[in-house]
């Protein structure tokens, strides 16, 4: 497996943490959002990051990508069992990506100005 991530980009560190939480040898490349690489430019119709390359499966979104780690490497489960906390749990998730990302977008956009130092 391969995933093309972005050292800067949320959705690309939510799916390394998930490596790492589950133990996934991955091989890893680095890429400069501004400068995607030829292959996956073919790869991925978005060009989007994070992608993940499993044969020939192609994910992208950090999302789809988590989900579909968590299912073919089930354990540790990375989802509660109760689904009243699952559900929570969910929740948790849309509120960080809806609230913090959004600021972070802000911050890295303009570090020194008025929007960076308000966020």
């Amino acid at each position: 497996m391969t995933l093309y991530s972005a050292a800067n980009d949320p959705g690309s560190q939510r799916v390394r943490i998930v490596l790492a939480e589950k133990g996934i040898a991955i091989d890893i490349i680095d890429v400069d959002p501004a400068r995607l690489p030829e292959d996956l430019l073919d790869l991925n119709s978005y060009q989007s990051l994070p992608t993940l390359v499993d044969r020939d499966l192609v994910l992208y979104d950090s999302r789809v990508i988590i989900e579909y780690l968590d299912e073919r490497f089930p354990h540790p489960p990375l989802m509660p069992i109760d689904p009243t906390t699952r559900a929570q749990f969910r929740v948790a998730l849309y509120r960080v990506e809806r609230d913090w990302y959004g600021l972070a977008r802000e911050i890295e956009a303009d570090p020194e100005g008025k929007d960076g130092a308000r966020s």
